[in-house]
């Protein structure tokens, strides 16, 4: 016969036991199962009896005794009900205990983790902080080195620029010094090469008048012009050798222009022999216009010439209106340009050449070499296209 824990313990789960109404409704139908189980046994034995014609009184009271100690020994269904309820909630309660025990274990080992996240992340963060640092002092070397680089390149600089500064004042002190130390030199030699010439001048006009006196009887009229007078100019120095004048040609001339000294020189070369003919004062480029140096031939000879880069404008009435004076800078009312006049024109390199013009106490001309007009024409006459001319400075 199934024990009725068994049963139940097999059919049903703890949960559906637990349910009041079905434990009412399950505990009825056990009951009614027990009484028919036990009236059946009762009914069994009876007839056991009644076959059994030839057992014994005493057989048969042993059974009996033997059957109601049997029932007596037994438990109740009440007993064994509360034993399976005792066992079940024994059982529900060790499986609470074990799920407590399970959740205390797992909410400890949770709090372990958190821990040691927090510890991890504390770390990670206490690593990130002294990287943060590390970086922030590197960053701040770097930036302190950067700036005494550049502190150190300033004063460097700086001290290069005095240095500069202190050379480009001592070399421009020399400069000065020297250059004006060439200057009286200059004017030495310019005041010694005045006196000699004037001295040969002197002595070359007596002997002209000495000359003349013995060929026509001497008398006062016999010396008028015999001087160089014809070639003086009010406010220049100019110089004429008229002994050596007479054999100067186109083929054995040569023109220096000194751009320092504002002077320009005619010799007579021959036979490895350079004679001073003419000197004369001029007037170069000012500056922006500087006249350029080197070594030329002349290229053109024009008595008559005008600039065609410089000049006056004039309105349509023939009158002069105020211009800069190029020709091409229209200026209002201005309708026709007329060139400078350049006479005795000898073109020495592309637009530059020695005319007559101007000649002051400076260089004035747009880069041309003016010469006066007392002189300028004795030069003409005395060179030719090809006549080399040189510049200096």
């Amino acid at each position: 016969m199934v024990k009725s824990e068994d049963f139940l313990e097999t059919h049903f789960d703890h949960s559906t036991m637990n349910r009041p109404s079905f434990r009412t409704l399950f505990l009825g139908i056990l009951a009614i199962v027990a009484a028919v189980g036990f009236s059946a046994c009762t009914v069994d034995e009876n007839a056991a009896l009644l076959t059994k014609n030839s057992a014994s009184g005493s057989k048969t009271k042993s059974q009996s005794s033997s059957v109601k100690t049997e029932d007596k020994d037994l438990p109740s269904w009440s007993e064994r009900m509360a034993e399976a309820k005792a066992e079940r909630e024994k059982r529900a309660a060790e499986a609470e205990k074990k799920r407590q025990q399970e959740l205390a274990a797992k909410k400890k080992a949770d709090e372990a983790k958190a821990r040691k996240l927090a510890a991890e992340k504390k770390k990670e963060e206490a690593e990130k902080k002294a990287l943060a640092a590390k970086e922030a002092r590197e960053e701040a070397a770097k930036r302190k080195a950067e700036e005494d680089r550049k502190k150190a390149l300033a004063e460097k600089r700086a001290r290069d620029e005095a240095a500069r500064e202190k050379a480009k004042a001592e070399e421009l002190a020399r400069k000065k010094a020297e250059e004006e130390k060439r200057r009286e030199a200059k004017i030495a030699a310019r005041k010694k090469a005045e006196e000699e010439r004037e001295a040969r001048q002197r002595a070359e006009e007596l002997a002209q008048n000495a000359e003349r006196s013995r060929s026509s009887g001497g008398g006062f009229f016999s010396r008028l012009g015999t001087s160089s007078s014809p070639y003086k100019s009010k406010g220049h120095d100019v110089y004429v050798n008229r002994m050596a004048l007479s054999s100067l040609s186109p083929s054995n001339a040569k023109i220096e222009v000194d751009l320092s000294e504002q002077k320009a020189r005619v010799y007579k070369t021959g036979g490895g022999v350079k004679q001073l003919v003419i000197e004369t004062q001029v007037s170069t480029g000012k500056s922006g216009h500087t006249t350029p140096t080197g070594s030329y031939r002349i290229q053109e000879k024009k008595v008559e010439k005008r600039s065609t880069l410089y000049g006056s404008w004039h309105n349509s009435s023939g009158a002069a209106v105020r211009s800069s004076g190029e020709a091409w800078n229209r200026p209002a009312g201005g309708s026709r340009f007329v060139g400078a006049e350049m006479p005795y024109w000898m073109r020495v390199n592309g637009g530059i050449g020695m005319h007559v013009g101007y000649v002051p106490d400076y260089p004035a001309s747009h880069g041309c070499i003016r010469v006066p007009s007392a002189v300028q024409p004795l030069i003409f006459s005395k060179v030719g296209v090809g006549t080399q001319v040189t510049i200096i400075n």
